[in-house]
């Protein structure tokens, strides 16, 4: 099985699952260190079901729009119905072929996602062409990675070869890129790296 049809079968019961602690305000803590007050317009990359969407519309309600992006049709179905806002926009297509122009978006957020990226230095590069100069990549888990690297490792099916790098070494990934690095913290319950394009 690959993984679109994995995430694509997992998505009528992705909200069902168990969250780790305090998920609700990790997610609102990442938000507000990863979206600036003035942004205009964010890329969720990964999106899935959409689990950012109501605290992202509550946090910066100046924003003019989120695009919702997954390669997962079926999870773009379920974040559809937690929309109801007219400056949502949802796009299926898959983070090795972004359909942007460059500088399209003031923050991309990456929550989740970049364990299950088959090259996540060709990923960062793409993120950071769409940001606008200044614009922020914010990378978060509700897991360190050892504890998500051992979770996904118990897991039958095709992600269970997925790793996420410890913070240190994503950050110097993305400086590689050309980034300027703004943050790289790592504890049990959560992974937080956010950089900016020059």
């Amino acid at each position: 099985m690959d993984k679109r049809t994995y995430f694509n079968q997992l998505a009528p019961l992705w909200d069902a699952l168990p969250s780790p602690p305090g998920a609700a305000d990790k997610i609102r803590r990442f938000i507000a260190r990863s979206v600036a007050e003035g942004a205009s317009r964010v890329l969720d990359a990964g999106c899935g079901t959409g689990v950012l969407l109501p605290a992202l519309l509550e946090e910066r309600p100046a924003l003019n729009m989120v695009c919702e992006l997954d390669f997962a049709e079926e999870m773009l179905r379920q974040a559809r119905l937690r929309a109801g806002d007219r400056r949502v926009h949802m796009v299926a297509a898959d983070t090795a072929c972004l359909p942007f122009q460059p500088a399209s978006f003031d923050a991309v957020l990456c929550f989740g996602l970049l364990p299950h990226l088959p090259d996540p230095v060709a990923a960062c590069r793409a993120f950071f062409d769409c940001l606008r100069p200044g614009g922020a990549l914010g990378v978060c888990h509700l897991r360190d990675s050892s504890g998500l690297n051992a979770f996904h490792a118990q897991l039958n099916g095709p992600v269970s070869a997925d790793r996420l790098p410890p913070a240190p070494e994503l950050a110097a990934l993305m400086a590689s890129c050309g980034a300027k690095l703004l943050a790289a913290e790592e504890e049990p319950g959560w992974y937080f790296v956010l950089a900016a394009r020059p």
